[in-house]
């Protein structure tokens, strides 16, 4: 007797240090999406599935709370199927959670917005326990300035100036509802956060840069003006690391999947959104 086929989504959380991004790039390279599709395939007793991501995180990028969603046919309900996969998947990439969804649904196109953190590491000495997750920028930086320059950000904009080379779309209008930086200075630690419909490749990265960049005095905040109007990449400020940068949450009509992520302690709760 065959197995019906259905469509699952899959919420997982990554650590991306040992992954070359979340997009299968072939043979040998280790991704996120191919180490999923791999376990689905084997839960499945071999066929084609085809996995889809709400994002492309880039080499190094991790990801709380990614979204994929995939065709199989599996004999498990979503509960033994969560589990299963939860004993099959290495430890830095877990499913959060699992459900049967309509047929129609697509990870990336429905999804309303995105939301990405990027860490900064504020200490003197460079905390260890975060040279994987963070960026280490010691030093006093002027948060008026950053402030002003985030507040030029929200809106429907071209972001040409703010994407990498490598971008291979000729759309680069997005609009972006959040542009937000807090410190926790007990703690030694700076937290960006951007929402949009949509990222370009690299461009969290460089927005972080550019404000880090005024942040030390060595640009204005009209700078982002300048940028925003000319589309001119080479203005803004240096790419920051890829290991700073988190996938945070993903927003669909009733879900955000930012209410999935797991009860982590300091300082990942913070990174989350808490104080």
């Amino acid at each position: 007797m065959s197995v019906p086929s259905r469509r699952v989504r899959v919420v997982l959380a990554y650590d991306g240090g040992a992954f070359s991004g979340w997009q299968i790039q072939g043979r040998g390279v280790r991704t996120a999406q191919a180490v999923l599709r791999e376990a689905l395939t084997t839960l499945q007793g071999g066929g084609r599935v085809v996995v889809r991501g709400a994002g492309r995180t880039d080499a190094g990028v991790h990801a709380l709370a990614q979204v994929a969603d995939a065709e199989v046919r599996v004999r498990l309900d979503d509960r033994r199927l969560l589990h299963a996969l939860r004993r099959l998947l290495p430890r830095d990439l877990r499913p959060l959670a699992l459900e049967t969804v309509d047929a129609s649904f697509h990870s990336q196109f429905h999804a309303l917005d995105k939301g990405y953190v990027y860490v900064l590491d504020r200490t003197e000495h460079g905390d260890p326990f975060l040279a994987g997750h963070a960026w280490h920028v010691y030093g006093a930086l002027d948060l008026r300035a950053m402030q002003q320059a985030l507040a030029k950000l929200p809106g429907e904009r071209d972001w040409s100036g703010f994407t990498g080379a490598a971008c291979p779309l000729d759309d680069r209008v997005r609009s972006m509802t959040v542009a937000r930086y807090t410190e926790h200075r007990a703690a030694g630690l700076g937290r960006f956060e951007f929402v949009a419909d949509g990222f370009l490749t690299h461009m969290v990265r460089n927005l972080v840069g550019t404000l880090v960049t005024v942040g030390r005095g060595s640009a204005p905040a009209e700078v982002v003006d300048t940028i925003l109007a000319s589309g001119d990449r080479t203005l803004a400020g240096v790419t920051a690391p890829a290991r700073g940068l988190f996938l945070a949450r993903v927003r669909y009509p009733g879900l955000d999947t930012a209410t999935l992520a797991p009860e982590v302690p300091w300082p990942w709760a913070y990174v989350l959104g808490g104080t």
